[in-house]
């Protein structure tokens, strides 16, 4: 199809990346009357907001937090957004923390962290399995995907991983200054290899459900243990998640995903104690930024260009709310709104 014949939709911001951060910024302009849309390459919004289920037969579902666990207000400007969730009923207070931040509330979605995601981007333009192919900037921005359509906006926030937006930028000749360019590279994220495990009775996970490893790792491999049953979120089945360090998330990425699952069930078989029944394997290519960028967002307004995410401030959720945040306000003053 030749390009003058692609259906072109016009925005008057264009946000590539539907996880929590992406979908802040487009519920801020959308409430100041900009125009948005939202873009996002997975079959599912919300990034690592991610929740699946597993089906055996009718009486043994699993559902499963597949990637963000829980989180805590870490930031001031976060609190309001966790009150309205509460208010709403879509998020609850699951614990008083895993050690790590104890004396503070840890919550987790209702019904599953995506439920967050779908909360927010209930009343937002979004278009999902929309891969990004390539950008290009004159007075507009045009922004052309797989499915041979364009969008069309006079601004564009990036709030993908940093390392797949400066390959959209490369791939693209969109050129942004090089000493921005080389700050962005520095940043860097950890692996994460998940399990998704159906057991077929309870497992022997402590209450509340949650088991943080980060400093007690069993043999280097488990990171995280979640029963998201005891968690709430899964009352037709035994569902765990696995989460591996990022040490084996590195050495065994490419490995057989019957080896993996030997490797990481093994290695968690105390706590488990029951046969996994059914399992999925997930790999997380862009888990954790160990490295962040030294401001809350990147504002190019020449071009004009936002990046924002958990790389920006810390990688918590409530770092890539805040990140959001600040991006959000950049872009409302680029539109002249306050």
């Amino acid at each position: 199809m030749s390009s003058s014949n692609l259906e072109i939709i016009n925005s008057d911001c264009i946000v590539i990346g539907g996880g929590i951060a992406g979908l802040i910024i487009a519920t801020i302009l959308q409430r100041k009357g900009i125009k948005i849309t939202v873009l996002d390459k997975g079959k599912d919004i919300g990034g690592r907001l991610a929740t699946h289920s597993i089906d055996l037969e009718e009486s043994k579902i699993g559902v499963f937090d597949s990637g963000i666990q829980y989180f805590s207000v870490d930031h001031p400007q976060f609190q309001p957004w966790v009150d309205d969730w509460l208010e709403r009923g879509v998020i609850k207070k699951w614990c008083q923390g895993f050690g790590e931040i104890d004396d503070q509330p840890v919550y987790c979605g209702v019904e599953g962290m995506n439920g967050i995601a779908q909360y927010l981007a209930k009343d937002l333009n979004v278009c999902t399995d929309t891969e990004v192919v390539e950008i290009s900037y004159e007075k507009k921005w045009l922004v052309e995907t797989k499915g041979n359509i364009r969008y069309q906006g006079d601004m564009l926030v990036m709030t993908s991983a940093i390392p797949q937006s400066l390959s959209l930028l490369d791939a693209s000749f969109v050129a942004i200054p090089l000493e921005v360019r080389f700050a962005l590279e520095k940043v860097e994220y950890d692996r994460r290899i998940t399990i998704l495990a159906l057991l077929e009775k309870p497992s022997k996970i402590p209450a509340p459900g949650g088991m943080n490893l980060a400093n007690k790792s069993l043999n280097n491999s488990l990171l995280w243990l979640g029963d998201n049953h005891q968690k709430g979120i899964s009352p037709g089945g035994y569902g765990v998640t696995i989460q591996a360090t990022a040490q084996f998330s590195d050495e065994y990425w490419d490995s057989d995903e019957a080896e993996i699952v030997y490797k990481l069930i093994t290695a968690a078989a105390d706590y488990l104690d029951s046969p996994v029944i059914k399992y999925e394997v997930h790999r997380w290519q862009y888990s954790l930024p160990t490295t962040s960028y030294n401001e809350s967002c990147l504002g190019l307004l020449e071009l004009p260009l936002v990046m924002a995410g958990d790389a920006f401030v810390t990688p918590t959720v409530g770092g890539a709310v805040t990140s959001a945040l600040a991006a959000g306000q950049l872009v409302c003053q680029r539109f002249g709104v306050n």
